[in-house]
């Protein structure tokens, strides 16, 4: 293929089929020569559709879904997964609970049905959810404990509302945690895992023909319930909490020795039209591994981080980015001046033409890599299944990304990340002995000064 040709890759092949209870069926043939299969169904049993008081059930069903269902026993589940040589997983994040399946395509029509026997059928024993609720609780300690996991999730509490569904904790909380039975995961599940507003995405060397005559016996009887509809989500702005913009929120956590930095703000959703420019701004910044600027100038120059990387998260209502380093306690200052000039840097002068380019084409060079199996093309397919993008959307991604300027990219970055001034800025890590010797009370050029919260 040529360089400035869209991917012809047959599994880009994608169509969209709907059946009479309303599923929505993704198929993706499987790459040339792959030997395995792929399966997805993806719901809208999301945390975000924890009922209030009872945080915790979307994740807890989940965890529950491969624990036997009404016909087998957890061990005799397991065992079946053994024999097929497949896999299975469900998880559930903010806006979604999803199960995933894959293994040899000889084993496609025995997986299929096993995914919807899990679906339909799971056993939810009371025994299996005094376990879970085990390993949730042991999450939420390991939340308070943990620089990174802290970090993140005060990170989302400063930015986000009350009420935002992103702001929601996919744990839950003890209280809340302690209050869960079986009898509410019989009700969110007879709610919320039925056809309609659902999705089932399925790579695979059938034909379309052939597969939809393979669902119908079994997907097609899903119940056909309407969706109950996205929740209502508040606008994600910055809460300042009475204190100035750019300040660094220090979190002291006893016991630790590495302060994890984070800076970031909100983003808009996966189909807004900045989404390509602003891929490309969060590979320069810090998402491109070693060639990133965070990765270059944080780690590399200045010796000042075990790592540092960026993130954009656009989702179906709205989005996150952040940029985050590990550092040793005496650098935080310094490394959080660093992550946030970095992101004003790109705002006021764009990359230039050559790092563009070295960072686009890096970008899309991974592209092909990932329509060699059967389960990496898969995630391409869900994601386009998911935020309902043209069905030829990766195939004409090259051309959108190669369509962007320098400038392009400063205008994303002033706009969305930079957002008319420094990003929210989160530490957490061990107690500072002397915050002022320390420099939390320096400024760097005039932008930012640190307080702190001890928890």
């Amino acid at each position: 293929m040529s360089r400035s040709d869209p991917l012809r890759s047959p599994a880009l092949q994608l169509t969209r089929h709907e059946l009479d209870n309303g599923l929505v069926v993704i198929h993706q043939p499987s790459p040339p020569n792959s030997v395995t299969f792929a399966v997805s169904w993806v719901g809208e049993g999301g945390t975000s559709r924890d009922p209030e008081g009872k945080e915790g059930v979307a994740t807890s069903l989940s965890r529950l879904l491969n624990a036997g269902t009404r016909r087998r026993s957890k061990r005799d589940f397991a065992r079946e997964i053994d024999r097929l040589a497949a896999t299975f997983s469900a998880r559930a994040s903010w806006e979604r609970l999803e199960i995933e399946a894959g293994g040899p395509q000889a084993a496609q029509q025995d997986v299929l049905a096993l995914v919807f026997e899990a679906l339909t059928e799971p056993r939810l024993e009371s025994t299996e959810l005094q376990r879970v609720r085990r390993e949730m609780r042991e999450g939420l300690l390991r939340e308070m404990t943990q620089p990174d996991e802290r970090a993140d999730r005060v990170f989302l509490e400063r930015l986000l509302p009350i009420g935002h569904p992103y702001r929601r904790n996919p744990l839950g909380s003890p209280r809340s945690l302690e209050r869960l039975s079986r009898e509410d995961l019989v009700r969110f599940h007879r709610q919320h895992l039925t056809a309609r507003g659902s999705l089932l995405v399925v790579t695979t060397p059938d034909a379309p023909a052939t597969l939809l005559r393979k669902l119908r016996g079994t997907f097609g009887t899903l119940d056909g319930t309407s969706p109950r509809g996205p929740p209502t989500v508040p606008a994600g702005r910055r809460r300042e909490d009475g204190r100035r913009r750019g300040e660094l929120h220090y979190i002291s956590v006893p016991g630790t020795s590495q302060v994890e930095v984070v800076v970031g703000g909100n983003a808009p959703p996966r189909r807004h039209e900045d989404f390509a420019a602003l891929t490309l701004a969060n590979e320069i910044l810090g998402g491109r591994s070693v060639l990133s600027r965070l990765f270059q100038d944080v780690r590399e120059k200045e010796g000042l981080a075990y790592g540092a990387s960026s993130e954009l998260e656009s989702l179906s209502w709205a989005g996150l980015w952040t940029a985050d380093a590990g550092t040793d306690p005496k650098h935080v200052q310094t490394v959080h001046h660093l992550l946030v000039d970095e992101v004003r840097r790109l705002g006021e002068r764009g990359p230039s033409t050559q790092e563009l380019e070295r960072i686009r084409e890096s970008f899309l060079g991974s592209l092909p890599l990932m329509l060699e199996t059967s389960t990496q093309a898969h995630g391409l397919a869900v994601e386009v299944g998911y935020f309902d993008l043209p069905l030829d959307h990766f195939q004409q991604w090259p051309v959108a990304l190669r369509a962007l300027t320098p400038s392009d990219i400063r205008r994303v970055t002033q706009e969305h990340l930079w957002d008319g001034g420094p990003p929210l800025a989160v530490a957490v890590g061990p107690p500072l002995k002397d915050r002022h010797s320390d420099g939390a009370t320096r400024r760097s050029g005039g932008r930012s000064a640190a307080s702190a919260d001890h928890a």
